[in-house]
């Protein structure tokens, strides 16, 4: 299931978003975001593990309606300093896996429950299917390529850091 974590990326860096005032709202903007069906649950109090790094957002206000969190008001409490024990976290409607750099800068953790480790969104599984590596010297070794729609192509390296390297490893059974 689409589920974890809620980071958004800005400034070329990944951060978490605050529970404060974070609801089935806020939740059914990310999973709309991320193709991910309806929100089922928003999480609090780091429900899905502790991220790391800034905390970007800390009031987030999602009418519901809105395309992407970018779009949400957005607010940050002077007096109030939100630690990572308090990251937000969705639980989606569906079944898909997210892997690396989700264009407008969201990411949701994955792989079940309860998972710590996040995964950087930029497509579902289902759009491409498969993944693999080539020209290595072993199936764990290679350049990325996936398929879609019947053709193999590889993957652009724009983004690509150490973090989404880790989750397609994953991903792949490669550690």
């Amino acid at each position: 299931r689409c589920a974890g974590r809620v980071e958004v990326k800005r400034q070329g860096q990944w951060g978490t978003v605050c529970d404060d005032s974070w609801d089935m709202k806020d939740a059914a903007v990310v999973c709309r975001q991320l193709g991910c069906g309806s929100a089922l649950e928003a999480h609090s109090n780091a429900h899905f593990g502790p991220g790391s790094g800034p905390i970007w957002m800390q009031i987030v206000q999602c009418d519901g309606s809105e395309s992407a969190l970018s779009d949400c008001r957005s607010i940050r409490n002077p007096f109030r300093r939100c630690g990572h024990h308090e990251d937000a976290g969705v639980n989606c409607s569906d079944r898909r896996s997210l892997v690396a750099g989700y264009p407008s800068g969201l990411a949701c953790s994955s792989r079940g429950c309860r998972s710590t480790k996040p995964l950087f969104a930029s497509f579902s599984l289902p759009d491409f299917t498969e993944y693999r590596l080539v020209n290595g010297s072993t199936t764990c070794e290679g350049r990325v390529e996936f398929y879609v729609q019947g053709t193999w192509g590889s993957l652009c390296d724009s983004h690509w850091d150490l973090l989404d390297a880790h989750v397609l490893c994953h991903h792949l059974n490669c550690g």
